[in-house]
């Protein structure tokens, strides 16, 4: 007479799991119950043993001692900014280079043309 598995669930290992369950927490209940019962006031550690002042009284006069590491004054941002990128003179006055001014031609040319196109509606 052996049972084979089968769809569905198995009622019986769930109630014997359920019982198992409703036990131990019946057990922790009854134990809790036991320890609250008969749980003396718990000694309290004893305090810390007083530090002398006198240690103290030279801790505090080294700190006073110790030179104070330096702050750096920093600089407004304005002031950073004027020295990190001056400022160019008045006008579009460039160096006279060579390669500087054929490409200078070469863009005019290639605005012009730019320029027609949109006269045409081209682009």
């Amino acid at each position: 007479s052996v049972k084979l598995g089968g769809l569905g669930p198995d009622y019986e290992t769930i109630k014997e799991k359920v019982k198992k369950l409703k036990l131990q927490k019946e057990y922790s209940r009854q134990i809790k119950e036991y320890n609250m019962k008969n749980i003396t006031v718990v000694q309290r550690l004893p305090a810390k043993p007083q530090v002398s002042s006198v240690s103290r009284q030279k801790a505090l006069e080294y700190a006073k001692k110790i030179p104070r590491p330096k702050t750096f004054v920093t600089k407004p941002l304005d002031q950073e900014v004027k020295e990190v990128l001056p400022q160019p003179p008045a006008g579009n006055t460039l160096p006279p280079l060579p390669r500087l001014e054929s490409l200078w031609n070469r863009h005019k040319k290639e605005k012009e043309l730019v320029d027609a196109f949109k006269a045409l509606h081209i682009l």
